[in-house]
C-alpha cells in the first residue's frame, strides 16, 4: 500500500469518527432536552406560586438595553418589560450616540424629564451627555444619552448605572415574554452559586407575514436553527455547566461579577461569548463554586434578519466574534482546571463550529480521493450520506414535535410542515451558505471593525397572546 493510500485511509477514518461523534451529540442532546422540556410547565407553575410580588420586592432588578439607531423597535421593547409586572424594576436604556430618533421616541412616549443624577465611572466609557428619568408605577425608566463607543461601551455604561445585585442584558429589538424576568430571578434565589442565567430566544411567525416567500424561507430556517440551539444544544451543555455562549439578546447576570471583571471588552464584536468565557475563567481562577445556568422557560422574541445580505453580515460578525473569543481564551481549551468548559465545550466549539468549514472540505476531498483510489465504494458513500441526511431530518422532526407538544412555541401544523421542508433545504442551501460566510469571516478576521451590527428593523409587538 502506497503512502498516499495510508494517508487517505487515516483521514477517512478520522472524518468518519468526527461525523459519528456529531451524530451521538445530537442523539444525546435530544434525549436530555426531551426530559428537561417535559418539566417546563411544572417549573413555571411552581415559580409562580413561590415567587409572589411580595417576595420579589426583596430582589430589585435592573434591565440594561444598549441602543443604537433603534427608533423602530425601542418603545415596543420597553413596553414588553412594563407588562412583566415585576416589582422594583429599573429599566436603563443607553443610547450610544444614535443618529436617528431613538431617544426622542423614548422621551416622547414615556414623558421623560432630564435629571441631574450622575452615572458612576466604575468602568471607563465614552462620556455621558444627558440622563432622563421617569417613574412608571412598578418600573423606573432611565434613558442615558452618551457619545458613541459601540455596544460593549454602552453595556458598560449601563453596568455603571446599575444599583441592583442582578441585571438583565436585553437587545433593543427583543421583547420579553410574560413572567420571564421572574423565572430568571428564581434561579438566582434558589441557587446562590448562579452568576449568569440565560433564557431562550425565538421569534413570531406572524411578525413576518408581509415578507416575500423568498425572505420567509430565510426566517423559517432561522426559526429551526434557534429551536435546535435553545431547546437542545444549550440544554445539553447546561447539564455540565458547559455553556460558553450566553445570548446577548436576553440573560441575567450577577452585577458584582460583571463589575469585578471590568465589564465588556471594547475590542471584540462577540461580546456575549467573550464575557461568558471570561466569567468562567474568573470564577475558576478564584476557585469559586459557580453555575452559568440556562432556563428555556424564560423566553423572549427577537427580530430575525429577513434580508439575505443582513443575515450574512450578522453571521459573519458572529463567527468573527467566536474566533476572537476562542483565540483570546485558548488557554482554557483542553485544560481540566476549567472543568467541562476546558475539557469538552471549548474543544467541541472549535471542532464543530470554528473550524467546521475546513474540516468538511477536507472530509469531502478525502472521500473524493478515496473513491479515485478505489478505497471507497461509491454506492456505499452515497447510501451513508443519504442515511445521515435522513437522520438529521428525523431528529429535527422529533424536536419540533416536542416543542409543539410541550407548548413551548405556538407552531401550527402548516408551520411544522414548513420547518420539515426547511430541514431538507438546509443541506442544499443554508448549510453551504453558512460555510461560505464562515470562510469569509476567517479571511476578513483581521480587517473587522468594532461597531454596531445593523439589520433592518420593523415596529410592532412580537408577543403572542
Amino acid at each position: 500500500m502506497s503512502p498516499l493510500h495510508i494517508v487517505v485511509s487515516i483521514l477517512f477514518v478520522l472524518f468518519l469518527i468526527y461525523t459519528l461523534i456529531y451524530i451521538l451529540q445530537w442523539l444525546f442532546g435530544l434525549y436530555i432536552a426531551s426530559n428537561r422540556l417535559a418539566t417546563g410547565a411544572d417549573r413555571k407553575e411552581l415559580i409562580s406560586k413561590l415567587y409572589t410580588k411580595e417576595e420579589l420586592k426583596k430582589h430589585p432588578l435592573s434591565v440594561l438595553i444598549p441602543a443604537y439607531n433603534e427608533e423602530a423597535c425601542i418603545v415596543d421593547t420597553i413596553q414588553s418589560l412594563c407588562k412583566q409586572d415585576y416589582p422594583n424594576l429599573t429599566i436603563i436604556v443607553v443610547d450610544d450616540g444614535s443618529s436617528d430618533a431613538t431617544s426622542k421616541r423614548v422621551i416622547e412616549q414615556f414623558h421623560m424629564q432630564q435629571t441631574n443624577e450622575t452615572i458612576p465611572s466604575i468602568i471607563k466609557t465614552q462620556p455621558v451627555k444627558r440622563v432622563y428619568k421617569k417613574c412608571l408605577g412598578n418600573e423606573t425608566l432611565y434613558l442615558i444619552e452618551k457619545e458613541n463607543g459601540g455596544k460593549s461601551d454602552a453595556l458598560n455604561c449601563g453596568i455603571n448605572a446599575c444599583r441592583s445585585e442582578q441585571c438583565v442584558v436585553l437587545d433593543a429589538d427583543t421583547q420579553v415574554v410574560q413572567d420571564s424576568l421572574t423565572i430568571l430571578m428564581a434561579q438566582f434565589i434558589t441557587n446562590p452559586k448562579t452568576v449568569i442565567c440565560a433564557g431562550s430566544v425565538s421569534s413570531d411567525y406572524a411578525f413576518y407575514k408581509q415578507s416575500s416567500f423568498f425572505h420567509k424561507i430565510l426566517v423559517y430556517f432561522q426559526m429551526l436553527e434557534y429551536y435546535r440551539t435553545f431547546y437542545m444544544q444549550r440544554i445539553l451543555l447546561d447539564k455540565i455547566n458547559g455553556n460558553i455562549v450566553v445570548s446577548g439578546a436576553f440573560a441575567m447576570f450577577d452585577t458584582t461579577v460583571l463589575k469585578a471583571i471590568g465589564g465588556y471588552k471594547n475590542d471584540t464584536i462577540g461580546e456575549d461569548m467573550e464575557v461568558a468565557m471570561r466569567i468562567h475563567s474568573f470564577c475558576a481562577s478564584q476557585h469559586r463554586d459557580y453555575d452559568i445556568s440556562y432556563t428555556p422557560e424564560a423566553k423572549c422574541y427577537t427580530q430575525f434578519p429577513f434580508r439575505y445580505k443582513d443575515y450574512m453580515k450578522q453571521r459573519r460578525r458572529w463567527h468573527i466574534g467566536m474566533i476572537q473569543s476562542l483565540k483570546s481564551h485558548r488557554y482554557m481549551c483542553g485544560n481540566y482546571h476549567y472543568g467541562w468548559i476546558g475539557v469538552l465545550s471549548g474543544t467541541m466549539y472549535m471542532l464543530y463550529e470554528l473550524y467546521t468549514p475546513f474540516i468538511e472540505l477536507l472530509g469531502f476531498a478525502t472521500l473524493f480521493v478515496a473513491y479515485y483510489l478505489n478505497i471507497l465504494d461509491l454506492h456505499f458513500a452515497l447510501f451513508a450520506i443519504l442515511l445521515y441526511l435522513i437522520f438529521m431530518v428525523l431528529t429535527q422532526a422529533v424536536l419540533i414535535y416536542l416543542i409543539h407538544s410541550f407548548r413551548l412555541e405556538k407552531i401550527t401544523l402548516f408551520h411544522r410542515l414548513q420547518l420539515l421542508m426547511i430541514s431538507i433545504l438546509e443541506f442544499i442551501i443554508f448549510h453551504p451558505l453558512n460555510m461560505v460566510v464562515k470562510i469569509m469571516a476567517f479571511v476578513t478576521f483581521h480587517h473587522h471593525k468594532e461597531h454596531w451590527g445593523k439589520i433592518k428593523r420593523a415596529s410592532g409587538s412580537m408577543l403572542q397572546d
